[in-house]
């Protein structure tokens, strides 16, 4: 059983409806670990209650159409905001909490900068540290205020559920949200997302994984970012589902934590990043799932990122032996520029792996996927077929569409992309609004700024068109590089790199990565020399610019995508503590040089 969602005419009206078919059906459920608190729940009846409450405050002091910043932790409350604003015609801008990273009150900061909120909602502990870092970005004149329990009935006579409890109706074509991209290629950008866009996001990916009411969602995602808000929270209150959250940070100290709420709570859909599952399969011990059943697991998207396929297939058969199903784990692609979900692979449906040609894959003038021969060749891993998108890939300079098998950038079109970025019209015009070369009638593409392919009508994602090195007439993706160098010494394994160009036409490829805190200082020469000898023998890549720092100096987006641009800064302004770097003369003047 799958939902319709395309009656509706906003995200508060299909939330009504789920609430009106099962108000007493668990709609949350927060874990707080195996060791920690007892899990907090709510029904749809409870969280349509309090969401109303709220939504009738915050209508009374802010017109509609203005923009409400929420930072506030993955929890119950964030849904009762996050309702609250759809529902009241107010537009909801996810932000990341203070102190989740160094950058994180950076980022509220540059949020609120860029969209001017009414008002900006956070938690009793985080009030101060968000007032102190707008204070300090000279935004005093916005107000902060602290999420307290709402207990208050609604006011009498209020129908139960429905946005005419607030007196708005809310158009579909109105702006819902504002989504901040990630930022792993430069500074955020809100994308404009109507209550249109969004219903019909939430309905095509229903659709094609087939989720309904009968699933069970779990997630530790943070709510500020597109995966977690609209593949999990937005999709299961749309269907009627239950969703269990924990929060991201207890994953990411206890990944197996991940694993005990789906056993306990009989999870069917889940989601998560690439690393994500790198982490399970090499920190999760056999004690560790001693008596666990991940058997009710029907479907473990993989996304955010680029998905490398030696992880799903570890992922899968390191956890078989606790009922973890062989096509449970489905790859997909998607983006925030559209909403979310372009493309996955449907469950019970084993994901496709092309193994390419470097080579042909590399080739600056023609790059494709070219079968390799004799099976040696780079793995890559299909992301299923566009039924909700036209999609065509294209020639970024000449703006022509490309043959199947041809490598070129990404444009997409459909019901669920955003309206632009918010206060850009410039640079929306040129994303959201692409031409292709000819006569290109109808509504404008979107340029997505990956690369990729169509083979047999399947999308493979190759990279980032502005992260792509170009080496001697030669194309690198840096998460290939980063990927081989891993495995070059035991001193970088389970650690995060980040591979840049410096200079053009023909760029010099720089290295930073982490090492193992227990790395003796004497051996750092010789884990250069071994990312430099594999790099060499896997791309024919000569490999002369590596700097080894400390672990958390690589900087990564909330999704745990490398923050490659901001490398490159910090590396050519000197801002990171180096531990040992081997660099060629021209870059040796850099601040980041031997002996800064």
């Amino acid at each position: 059983m799958t939902v319709d969602l395309t009656g509706f005419r906003s995200l508060g009206d299909a939330f009504a409806a789920r609430v009106a078919a099962h108000p007493e059906r668990t709609a949350l459920t927060l874990y707080h670990g195996s060791t920690g608190a007892d899990p907090e729940s709510i029904t749809y009846g409870e969280l349509a209650r309090r969401s109303r409450a709220r939504a009738q405050e915050l209508s009374s002091r802010l017109a509609p159409g203005e923009r409400v910043l929420i930072a506030l932790p993955t929890g119950i409350e964030f849904a009762e905001v996050y309702l609250a604003c759809l529902s009241a015609g107010l537009v909801a801008v996810p932000s990341p909490m203070p102190g989740g990273s160094a950058s994180a009150g950076e980022r509220i900061a540059a949020i609120a900068a860029d969209c001017s909120p009414g008002l900006a909602l956070t938690t009793q502990a985080a009030q101060a540290q968000v007032t102190t870092h707008l204070r300090d970005h000279s935004l005093d004149r916005l107000g902060v205020e602290a999420v307290l329990p709402t207990d208050a009935e609604p006011a009498s006579g209020a129908k139960a559920v429905g946005q005419e409890t607030v007196g708005r109706v809310v158009a579909r074509d109105a702006d819902a949200i504002l989504q901040y991209s990630s930022g792993s290629t430069g500074s955020p950008k809100g994308v404009i997302l109507t209550h249109g866009a969004v219903l019909a996001n939430i309905e095509a990916v229903c659709r094609h994984v087939g989720l309904g009411p009968q699933h069970r969602f779990g997630s530790w995602l943070p709510l500020h970012h597109d995966m977690g808000l609209f593949t999990q929270l937005t999709a299961a209150l749309l269907c009627g589902a239950t969703l269990t959250l924990m929060q991201p940070t207890l994953f990411i100290r206890r990944p197996v934590e991940w694993f005990r709420m789906m056993d306990r709570f009989r999870i069917t859909f889940t989601c998560a990043p690439n690393f994500a599952y790198d982490l399970c399969t090499r920190l999760i011990t056999d004690e560790m799932a001693e008596g666990l059943d991940l058997s009710a697991l029907r479907y473990a998207g993989n996304g955010a990122e680029p998905i490398h396929a030696p992880t799903m297939e570890a992922f899968t058969e390191r956890f078989a032996r606790i009922g973890l199903r062989a096509l449970a784990h489905s790859p997909g692609y998607g983006l925030a520029e559209s909403t979310a979900y372009v493309t996955c692979v449907p469950e019970d449906v084993r994901p496709t792996v092309l193994t390419v040609d470097p080579r042909r894959l590399e080739s600056r003038g023609r790059p494709e996927l070219h079968p390799a021969s004799g099976g040696a060749g780079r793995p890559l891993t299909g992301l299923g077929r566009p039924h909700a998108f036209d999609l065509r890939i294209v020639d970024p300079q000449t703006r022509s569409p490309l043959p199947e098998g041809r490598v070129g950038e990404i444009w997409l079109r459909g019901e669920s992309v955003g309206r632009g970025y918010w206060g850009k019209p410039e640079l929306s015009a040129r994303v959201f609004d692409a031409r292709l070369a000819g006569a290109d009638q109808g509504p404008g593409w979107l340029r997505t700024g990956d690369l990729g392919a169509l083979v047999e009508g399947e999308l493979f994602v190759t990279g980032r068109l502005k992260e792509m090195l170009i080496v001697h007439g030669r194309n690198f993706f840096p998460q290939d590089i980063e990927h081989e160098a891993r495995g070059a010494h035991e001193a970088l394994s389970g650690q995060v790199g980040a591979a840049f160009g410096i200079g053009s036409p023909d760029e010099r490829v720089v290295l930073v990565h982490e090492v193992h805190p227990k790395t003796p200082k004497a051996e750092l020469p010789e884990v250069v020399t071994a990312v430099s000898r594999r790099l060499s023998r896997s791309f024919g890549l000569p490999m002369r610019n590596i700097v080894l720092v400390r672990r958390g100096t690589v900087r990564r987006t909330t999704s745990g995508k490398i923050r490659r641009t901001a490398m490159r800064d910090r590396f050519l302004a000197g801002d990171m503590t180096v531990l040992h770097a081997e660099l060629e003369p021209a870059l040796r003047a850099t601040p980041t040089g031997p002996g800064r």
